[in-house]
């Protein structure tokens, strides 16, 4: 096959892409199992980095206008410039487990399809509708906090405005690569984005 005909389901991949911890293991553990092109692609980030937001933004948007064929693209965006999306912030995961509450469910982990162990630093949790927060932690400190929406998710209005109360009180932007949105930390705007994915 001519690689020029090869067309990608997405328009755009983070270009950091964790480790593996190193003698971990999923079987018998209860974790979130990622497509290793799903990570990052739906985050909080700083609002200090908007820039950098915006420049990526950009550049996906490009591919959406430029590359799209039939039902992919002949061209992927690499996000390079957020590397730590939560540079400049100070949350703990002892602090996003208060605010979530006793009905969320923590998960051991997170991993990826085909692969046996488990993120080096994962976590995941799960909320009572399907709603699922994952990301990469350090000494208990957040590196990265992101999404998961389980297709026709519904009654996720509590669990985003949650997420929403938490984003506000670090001013941290949702942002959804794939489909080019930047969402201000408020309720409204969670709201806004949950009610598009549905």
């Amino acid at each position: 096959m001519n690689p020029k005909d090869i067309l990608y389901s997405l328009p755009t991949l983070s270009k950091d892409i964790p480790g593996i911890e190193e003698g971990s293991t999923k079987p018998g553990q209860q974790v979130l199992e990622l497509h290793e092109d799903d990570w990052r692609q739906i985050e909080l980030v700083a609002h200090t980095l908007e820039a950098s937001i915006e420049n990526e933004l950009r550049a996906v948007a490009l591919i959406h206008q430029k590359h799209r064929q039939s039902a992919g693209f002949n061209a992927i965006h690499l996000r390079k410039e957020v590397p730590s999306p939560l540079a400049g912030t100070w949350l703990t995961l002892d602090e996003l487990r208060k605010h979530l509450g006793e009905t969320a469910s923590w998960l051991d982990g997170v991993s990826f399809q085909g692969v046996a162990g488990l993120v080096a630093g994962g976590f995941a949790v799960k909320q009572p509708s399907g709603l699922t927060l994952y990301g990469l932690q350090r000494g208990g400190r957040v590196q990265v906090l992101a999404l998961r929406s389980p297709k026709g998710l519904t009654g996720a209005e509590g669990d985003i405005r949650l997420v929403a109360e938490f984003a506000t009180r670090h001013q941290l932007y949702l942002v959804d690569w794939c489909r080019v949105d930047q969402f201000p930390p408020t309720a409204e705007y969670f709201q806004e984005w949950l009610s598009g994915r549905s």
